[in-house]
């Protein structure tokens, strides 16, 4: 919730009915009393004379990616920045600062573009600095939040969370909508696909039957457990967290093949094993094994007095 004065906003979207306090005409339970009833928000304003908007992306039908300039530590390696996704290995130190060079990673790896180039769409830079790309969700299909499973300082809205709409001014600055767009298109295909990878598009239907996990032996003494113990993750890992469980467990493993205590190959086709049996598509987990093979190739693990 966002005002010039304290930190609230008035929710707009289709109400969810049942709480007591909608009937008192108070604007409580956030965005789970969002309304586009002009009664009932007129009366919340004039309450909360200073309060922005926030929107509901669920019950609005948007997808808005939500692109973060805040700093920090940046990943070192490129499976953490996009998991994944195969990245350059020769990316320049210094070259990515923030989720605006993440996204423009992604955009790269995809050969695809964003708003600003085509398709248009509203744009609105937030008070951090950062950039709210906001789409419509495809006809039928169902979205959640998942805060950065899809990259680094990259979240998206949907579902249950909300975002503040442009022209609302909070104490840390205002969001402003970018450019002459002002309408809000569909979702890109190449985006959607990246976002149902990352576990973000919610699948109905039964819940898949999963049989015990059963590995095949790698390795010995200490190699061997380690090698267990990264393919059970992968196997037992839940949805939304499957496709970066499986970049880090190759990447574990990939540290592991230095004088020969791994087959590459072998590692490989038991991890593709465990990600099948997560219910990952063979061509996603695919690139995860690639990538974090080929980065755990890269920083060899030293195993000095341990049987293998």
């Amino acid at each position: 919730m966002s005002s010039s004065s304290g930190h609230r906003c008035v929710y707009v979207s289709s109400v969810i009915e049942g709480f007591v306090c909608l009937a008192d005409g108070r604007p409580c339970h956030g965005v789970l009393a969002a309304t586009t009833d002009p009664d009932r928000i007129a009366s919340w304003w004039a309450r909360l004379p200073a309060a922005g908007v926030a929107v509901a992306a669920g019950p609005s039908g948007l997808v808005i990616l939500d692109v973060d300039c805040h700093g920090g530590d940046v990943p070192t390696e490129p499976e953490q920045l996009l998991p994944g996704v195969e990245l350059p290995d020769d990316i320049a130190p210094g070259g990515v600062l923030d989720g605006r060079d993440v996204l423009a990673l992604l955009v790269e790896a995809r050969r695809a573009t964003l708003p600003g180039c085509a398709p248009q769409t509203l744009t609105v830079r937030t008070p951090s600095g950062g950039v709210h790309y906001w789409f419509r969700a495809p006809a039928g299909t169902v979205w959640r939040p998942q805060a950065g499973a899809l990259g680094w300082q990259l979240d998206v809205r949907a579902g249950s969370s909300y975002a503040v709409a442009p022209g609302t001014v909070t104490r840390g600055g205002a969001y402003t909508a970018l450019g002459d767009c002002r309408t809000v298109t569909e979702l890109p295909v190449w985006l959607a696909r990246d976002l149902d990878r990352t576990g973000h598009r919610v699948h109905p239907g039964r819940p898949r039957v999963v049989l015990p996990w059963r590995s095949r032996g790698v390795g010995g003494g200490y190699v061997a457990a380690a090698v267990e113990g990264e393919l059970r993750a992968v196997a037992e890992a839940q949805p939304g967290t499957r496709n970066d469980t499986l970049n880090r467990a190759a990447f574990r493993l990939g540290t592991l093949f230095v004088a020969g205590r791994l087959d590459r190959a072998q590692v490989a086709d038991v991890l593709a094993d465990a990600a099948r049996h997560a219910g990952l598509a063979d061509r996603e987990a695919g690139a995860a094994i690639r990538s974090g093979l080929a980065a755990g190739e890269r920083h060899p693990r030293a195993l000095s007095g341990a049987a293998t």
